[in-house]
């Protein structure tokens, strides 16, 4: 490539996260025209075809998106070396986030959050999505998310990751339940009552079942729901049992009559970490969002 060709790169990137020659037009201030004939000279660069034309735009060919994390990368470093990204002032910030993260960490991790930036960047919003049911690596390659928050798990190597915050997981079932009356559970006592899961679409174990725990995929599953805390008030008026983290358990289980329970076959910690992008890592703004979700996971 010579060096007059890397003006092309800034192109490339942007098609790639578009998946539209005029949308990329649009975001690179030039005319499709001009987006048309820097692929012709990517291609010839490349020797591969980079984007084939698709019902609602383009799509990246398996070598496109094989050079698209280091391309991406450099263009991003490079912008935030210039002297108005060197300083990010999160008071003036506008930006919208998005954040993908499982229904719980709205009772736990989010209201912390919130409270910062709110407090330090009060022109910024956030939008969650939930976690399940999207190409979670391409949305964050293509900066539609900005941030993965979920327990750590090898299923990302090409993202970077940082723990959050750490919590353990108790059994809960009503206060009055007629078969337990301690603070403790057992695998057997477990297995043999029914249980209200917290899973989505397509999910038959639930979320913990991917987890490798002892015992759930055996466990008797009479109500799937689809949000954490739906489970509550299932497990409230049933001799069901559920999973949840202390964190929320503590709050929550006086309110709706429960009981925490103790229970061995469960891991001691579950991490929680946040993933993103490696393109994103140098971002000042993204690295400050970062920054305030681990301080509030430590709160």
């Amino acid at each position: 490539m010579k060096h007059s060709d890397y003006s092309l790169i800034p192109t490339f990137v942007a098609i790639v996260e578009e998946r539209n020659y005029s949308k990329a037009a649009k975001r690179l201030g030039i005319s499709q025209s001009a987006v048309s004939q820097s692929v012709t000279r990517l291609r010839d660069i490349f020797k591969d075809n980079l984007f084939t034309r698709g019902s609602h735009g383009v799509e990246p060919t398996p070598y496109a998106m094989d050079i698209y994390p280091a391309l991406a990368n450099s263009v991003e470093s490079i912008a935030h070396m210039l002297p108005e990204q060197r300083h990010f002032n999160p008071a003036k910030c506008q930006r919208q986030f998005t954040i993908a993260a499982l229904s719980v960490f709205s009772f736990t991790l989010f209201p912390q959050l919130s409270k910062r930036l709110f407090e330090q960047a009060p022109l910024a919003s956030v939008k969650t999505e939930p976690l399940f049911g999207q190409d979670m690596i391409s949305l964050l390659r293509t900066h539609q998310c900005d941030l993965l928050i979920e327990a750590e798990s090898n299923r990302y190597p090409n993202l970077r990751s940082q723990v959050v915050m750490q919590d353990k997981l108790a059994v809960v079932c009503r206060a009055q339940h007629p078969r337990i009356s301690g603070s403790e559970i057992n695998l057997e006592q477990y297995l043999s009552e029914q249980h209200v899961i917290h899973s989505q679409p397509e999910q038959k174990f639930g979320y913990l079942g991917d987890m490798g725990i002892a015992g759930l995929t055996e466990r008797r599953v009479a109500w799937q729901a689809s949000g954490i805390m739906d489970m509550l008030p299932l497990i409230a008026q049933s001799d069901c049992m559920g999973i949840l983290p202390e964190r929320l358990a503590s709050k929550h289980c006086q309110h709706f009559g429960l009981k925490p329970l103790r229970a061995d076959f469960l891991p001691a910690q579950i991490v929680v970490s946040m993933y993103w992008h490696p393109s994103r890592t140098n971002d000042p703004a993204h690295r400050w969002l970062r920054d305030q979700c681990l301080l509030s996971g430590q709160t």
